[in-house]
């Protein structure tokens, strides 16, 4: 698609020139655009072409990159790139923005974000996580390291067998925004030639690890929207969906159709995602993507709420009835049953010795420390280990003989965990003493009655936090399907 209605400027950041393009009514709400390594500010021209409507739309050549300046002292330090938007949102008398990044500029976004947030209204994040997959970033940079001078189709057809999303077409008009003439009348590359050279001594991106890029993106706390394109070999689906939960205000939505480039690869798509989350965001609307936190994370905010009062007795008293209750259910239908044989018996006592030592090492996190709580601990622990030998046995018998379940004893249970969980606190929560008055009710209750009253009883509902203090692998959140049914059409 050749696009038009967009304006070049430049601007004067410290020692450099930034170019850049800007598109639709300069009264309206920016949205700045970094891209990523070896393009320029064009690579957003469709999506800016369908938004420039509604919104001033800016596309910055950061530098080294498009017709910026190269900078000659090699400098490309992720704080570089980050000073450079700041002093160019300075230049253009611009207050607060959008920002939209993609792969390195979402990185730089991220960072910028961070140290100047009173700046950013929200956020873009295009094919960009804490962390990105070898394979994706090994194949960047074997195509930007490839020949330095070719005719202009050499290079086209290089890029096609690179993105066979494109059409020829299209790619021919990116290209005229990434490739310069050279003296010979051949073509080469715009950003600076030292990117393609092993060892220029370039002082490129950051050296921060893993666990300070995960920090890094934890830390932004604007509505954020992060983009995965479906067919991705740089940002993981694993990756996409921890950093939308882990981040504190953060949506994730895939682009089917769409590699590393998906601003690029499915126009349409990436911009009905991008519209939707702005006029959300507009309209007050926005909510991030459900999660679950994970077992650290939790423990750390449960520790905090612990010096603000005693919601956190409520929470661990919350959590162990419904362990309790649950496996309350299966201790009393291998009750109801004949004598196990020794073999079966013997496995039930392996498994009472994992179960007990999962109990204990999760109450052992647990941040309390006065003598009843303690006690309280040690209690559910140890029922725990001994109720849930019931395991996927019991819940075989309990469909075989649900008429001899014994309610009255579940009942007895359910007081059992709310005395215990009472010791250490005088707070005990509302849902076991609901479960207690619905195992009570449908005692008289058989056969699938009584299977319906025990499950809702043992608080099946509260499992996913159970799970969670039992330290299971969080399951994954899977994006939005109705963006990508809507987008398959």
């Amino acid at each position: 698609m050749v696009t038009a209605g967009y304006l070049e400027h430049s601007v004067n950041v410290g020692d450099l020139k930034l170019s850049y393009q800007e598109w639709g009514n300069p009264q309206a709400q920016p949205i700045i655009m970094l891209h990523g390594f070896g393009v320029s500010g064009h690579m957003f021209d469709e999506f800016a072409d369908r938004m420039q409507d509604r919104y001033r739309l800016i596309a910055l050549d950061q530098r080294g990159h498009g017709d910026s300046d190269w900078a000659e002292d090699g400098n490309y330090s992720r704080d570089a790139f980050v000073e450079d938007l700041e002093g160019f949102r300075k230049e253009l008398g611009i207050d607060r923005f959008i920002l939209v990044g993609h792969s390195m500029g979402g990185l730089n976004a991220v960072t910028y974000t961070n140290r100047y947030p009173q700046h950013v209204r929200a956020l873009v994040l295009v094919d960009v996580g804490p962390e990105s997959a070898k394979e994706g970033v090994d194949n960047i940079v074997r195509f930007t390291r490839g020949p330095d001078e070719l005719e202009f189709e050499e290079f086209v057809e290089i890029a096609h067998r690179f993105n066979q999303r494109r059409t020829l077409e299209n790619i021919r008009e990116r290209m005229r925004h990434r490739l310069k003439p050279t003296e010979n009348g051949k073509y080469t590359w715009k950003f600076d030639k030292r990117f393609r050279q092993p060892e220029s001594g370039l002082k490129i991106g950051s050296e921060a690890g893993n666990d300070d890029s995960w920090t890094l993106f934890r830390g932004v706390r604007v509505p954020t929207l992060l983009i995965r394109g479906a067919e991705s070999d740089v940002l993981s689906q694993a990756v996409a969906e921890r950093a939308s939960t882990e981040m504190q205000r953060a949506r994730l939505i895939v682009v089917p159709g769409a590699g590393h480039s998906v601003p690029g690869d499915n126009p349409d798509a990436f911009t009905d995602g991008v519209r939707e989350f702005l006029g959300d965001l507009e309209r007050g609307e926005f909510e991030p993507s459900a999660g679950t936190l994970p077992l650290d994370q939790l423990l750390e905010e449960h520790t905090a709420a612990s010096r603000r009062g005693p919601s956190l007795f409520v929470l661990v008293g919350a959590g162990a009835a419904a362990i309790l209750l649950f496996a309350g259910a299966g201790y009393m239908v291998t009750r109801s049953g004949k004598k196990r044989k020794a073999a079966r018996e013997a496995a039930q006592r392996q498994q009472q010795h994992r179960l007990r030592g999962r109990a204990s090492a999760v109450a052992g996190h647990l941040p309390l420390h006065t003598p009843d709580v303690e006690h309280a601990r040690e209690r559910a622990a140890e029922v725990v280990a001994r109720l849930g030998v019931a395991g996927s046995e019991g819940s075989r018998r309990a469909r075989q003989s649900l008429s001899q379940v014994d309610l009255d004893r579940a009942r007895v249970a359910a007081q059992e965990a709310l005395s215990v969980l009472s010791e250490g606190s005088r707070h005990a929560p509302a849902n076991v003493r609901a479960a207690v008055e619905r195992a009570d009710r449908g005692r008289a209750k058989k056969g699938s009655s009584a299977a319906s009253a025990v499950t809702r009883g043992a608080g099946i509902a509260t499992f996913p936090t159970v799970a969670r203090l039992l330290g299971k692998k969080r399951e994954p959140v899977p994006a939005p399907q109705h963006r990508i049914a809507r987008w398959r059409n």
